[in-house]
C-alpha cells in the first residue's frame, strides 16, 4: 500500500512500513526525464560553459534533495534508492565533465566535483538540525545569518571530507586514473568546485577516448 502524501503542500510519498521507496521510484523517473531534455542542450563538444552546465545541475538537485532532511536517513538504509539516484547523478555529472558514458560513476562524479546525493542529503539533514533551535536562541538577525553561513559552511566541508574517506575505504584510487590526479590536489579541487573541463582535457583524466590502450582494452 502507497500512502500519498503528495498534496502539493508536502509532496512525499511513503509506503504502508512509512519508509520513502516509493517516493524515490517516483522521483527519479520524474527527475530524470527533465535532466534528459535539459541535457540534450549540452554537447560535449561546444555549446553552453561551465556556468550553464552547473545551473541545470543545480536545478535537477534542488528537486532532489527537497526534503532531505526528513528522508536522508532512509535514503541511506535503501540499496536500491542509491542505485537509483546514482544512475541520475551520472545523468548530470556526464554533461558538466564533457565525457563518455563508459566513464566510472566515481570518475564522473568527483570530476564533476559532484558530491553523491546521499552525502548531500545527510549534510541538509545536520543544517536543519542545527539550524532549527536559531529561532529561540536569542541571537539577534546579523549574529543568527553568520551562524547559519557557518553551519552551512561547515556542513559543506564535513560532506567533502566524508567523501574523501568513502572513496579511500573503497580503495577506488587504484582503479580510476583520475582519481589520482584530483585527490593530491582535494582541497584545491573542493574550493573551485572542480575545473570548468573540456571534451579532451576529461579523455586524458579518465583514459576513455580515442587513445590506443582505451580502444584496445575494449577491442576496436
Amino acid at each position: 500500500m502507497v500512502l500519498g502524501l503528495e498534496s502539493g503542500r508536502v509532496g512525499l510519498t511513503i509506503d504502508s512500513l512509512w519508509t520513502f521507496g516509493p517516493h524515490f521510484e517516483l522521483l527519479v523517473a520524474k527527475v530524470t526525464a527533465a535532466a534528459n531534455v535539459l541535457c540534450g542542450l549540452l554537447p560535449n563538444i561546444g555549446g553552453a560553459g561551465v556556468r550553464v552546465r552547473r545551473l541545470y545541475e543545480e536545478m535537477i538537485r534542488s528537486r532532489v534533495l527537497y526534503g532531505a532532511p526528513v528522508r536522508a536517513e532512509d535514503l541511506m538504509a535503501n540499496r536500491r534508492s542509491l542505485l537509483l539516484l546514482r544512475r541520475l547523478h551520472t545523468t548530470t555529472a556526464i554533461r558538466i565533465v564533457r565525457g563518455y558514458r563508459t566513464i566510472s560513476y566515481v570518475s564522473m562524479s568527483v570530476l564533476a566535483a559532484f558530491p553523491p546525493f546521499e552525502l548531500q542529503a545527510l549534510a541538509l539533514r545536520r543544517e536543519y538540525q542545527h539550524l532549527r533551535g536559531l529561532g529561540s536562541s536569542g541571537l539577534t538577525p546579523p549574529i543568527a545569518g553568520q551562524v547559519a553561513s557557518d553551519v552551512r559552511e561547515e556542513a559543506r566541508m564535513d560532506t567533502w571530507e566524508r567523501w574523501r574517506s568513502d572513496l579511500f575505504a573503497e580503495d577506488a584510487v587504484r582503479a580510476h586514473r583520475s582519481l589520482r590526479a584530483v585527490l593530491p590536489n582535494w582541497e584545491v579541487w573542493k574550493d573551485r568546485d572542480g575545473l570548468p573541463l573540456t571534451f579532451r582535457m576529461t579523455q586524458v583524466l579518465t583514459g576513455h577516448g580515442a587513445f590506443g590502450e582505451y580502444l584496445l582494452r575494449i577491442r576496436r
